[in-house]
């Protein structure tokens, strides 16, 4: 990922030490956007982060004059769109970077003393919505995609990013999404559509950003088959930029094998996916079995819930459990097919495959009629599971100087497809292997340069001492803090790669 792109004339400011940078804040009112005045802005604090689930996150707080409340404005309320731009000096040199929303405590009027009165405002990003169920399409329901692509902005109707962003409301034309056309056999969608957008984007190191430019953003994988990926250093970060550091270990992250743990659902073939074998079963002089049906004591007669689950066999010929199944006998076809000892065959009296997609509801009736039933079955093509399906990766090397350390990782995203000749789950694998050895430590760094155009997941370098070589470092978290009375300062999380 690499750094927003700034106009020249803001590029031009950003390490000159004689233009101060300041923040100008809009709101977006139903009557207009309001600018407020840049007296009346005490401070701005501006965050981004990566959270642990996966997805970037935005927030802020602003500290106004005491002029912003509901009573000098009813408009001054919760859910308000929040527009933050950089400036340095007037309009033209200016940079809208942040694009958020009142939080539910609204704005907070405060006082200390007498004369000292102030208002505080949370602001979140459009993920905390995404991530209240309460407040999307058919929370309450989960939705089963089969044979879905990661990403497909060309097919939405057919690609994951787009289908359980539609969860959360949010429609295709507000989406900017990558090409991972990785094709997932069967998932269930059952949380908030943050939540799985965030274990989507985890599954393939993308970032999923509710972000300033569109409503979504789901980029910059490094397994995108379309655009380029850029691990590309943005900037140059000196001893003489650096106004603090600090250096921590991440021991926390080293992992030398890595056990992928999941279940597999694999699309099969047409087959026999049931077949009746209740007892009791009876013998003719041939030796060959029949269910004789001599009156309607039988569960396929009385029972009106009778169900018929499916099981399939895999490629080794074990047989599995049926999530989904497809392409199956008509009643006209399950009736055509049955096998009887003498004329008469049972009628259908239900007959039900689409209730649920892992079994058929069958009732039949005798008429009265002595009836011996061969064979009455159900031939479709299924996706079964294969559960507790492992993938695990080491290195010898390093387990010898240190032992065995094991990270255990699990995802239900994840595709058999190939990636550059290897299955993609087998390559995630080595690259999460890889990326757990090279733990090279981590640093909290702050500087007077205002890095308004740094983004979480981008790169730079690094060097804290003249005598020292550059590090390479992926942004983690970054802070702005901009107050009226202080300098502004750049607080930046980095991981070195």
């Amino acid at each position: 990922m690499r750094f927003y792109e700034l106009p020249p004339e803001v590029e031009n400011k950003i390490r000159d030490t004689d233009s101060r940078p300041f923040v100008r804040v809009v709101l977006e009112l139903a009557s207009g956007d309001v600018y407020i005045p840049d007296s009346d802005i005490l401070e701005c604090v501006a965050t981004s982060y990566k959270t642990e689930a996966g997805g970037n996150v935005n927030c802020g707080e602003l500290l106004l004059k005491d002029l912003y409340d509901v009573e000098h404005n009813a408009e001054y309320t919760t859910g308000l769109g929040v527009q933050i731009w950089y400036c340095f000096g007037n309009r033209e040199t200016t940079f809208y970077r942040f694009h958020l929303f009142v939080d539910d405590n609204g704005f907070q009027s405060q006082e200390t003393g007498y004369l000292y009165k102030t208002t505080r405002v949370r602001l979140i990003d459009l993920s905390t919505k995404l991530d209240d169920t309460k407040l999307q399409h058919n929370w309450t329901d989960a939705e089963t995609f089969v044979h879905a692509k990661v990403s497909d902005r060309l097919h939405p109707e057919n690609s994951l990013v787009h289908l359980i962003a539609a969860r959360g409301g949010i429609n295709a034309s507000e989406i900017n999404s990558g090409s991972l056309p990785f094709d997932i056999p069967y998932v269930v969608v059952a949380g908030s559509a943050w939540k799985e957008l965030c274990a989507l984007a985890k599954a393939y190191d993308a970032v999923v950003e509710c972000g300033k430019d569109m409503t979504l953003s789901f980029i910059e994988s490094p397994y995108d088959t379309e655009n380029e990926y850029s691990e590309e250093s943005c900037i140059e970060l000196t001893e003489t930029d650096i106004t603090h550091y600090r250096f921590f270990n991440n021991n926390d992250k080293y992992a030398n094998s890595i056990r992928l743990k999941y279940t597999r659902y694999v699309q099969t073939e047409r087959q026999e996916l049931w077949s009746y074998s209740d007892a009791p079963v009876w013998y003719d002089e041939d030796m060959k079995s029949y269910y004789p049906f001599s009156d309607d004591s039988r569960k396929i007669i009385c029972d009106n819930d009778y169900q018929a689950i499916y099981m399939a066999k895999n490629d080794e010929g074990k047989t599995r459990n049926v999530v989904y199944a497809d392409e199956l006998t008509t009643a006209e076809e399950f009736i055509d097919e049955m096998e009887v000892t003498g004329k008469d065959k049972p009628v259908i009296i239900q007959y039900d495959t689409t209730t649920y997609k892992d079994r058929a509801i069958v009732q039949l009736g005798r008429d009265g009629k002595l009836i011996g039933l061969r064979k009455a079955s159900i031939t479709g093509r299924a996706i079964i599971s294969e559960t507790n399906y492992s993938i695990f990766v080491k290195d010898d090397s390093e387990i010898a100087v240190r032992g065995q350390i094991v990270k255990n990782v699990t995802s239900r995203f994840l595709s058999d497809d190939l990636f550059e000749d290897e299955p993609f789950c087998w390559r995630r694998t080595k690259d999460l292997l890889h990326e757990c050895l090279n733990c090279k430590g981590a640093y909290y760094l702050t500087t007077y340069l205002p890095l308004i155009h740094a983004r979480v997941g981008a790169f730079m370098d690094i060097r804290l001492n003249k005598d020292y070589a550059f590090k390479k470092v992926r942004i983690d978290e970054l802070t702005f803090r901009y107050k009226k009375e202080e300098a502004f300062s750049s607080e930046i999380w980095v991981t070195r790669v």
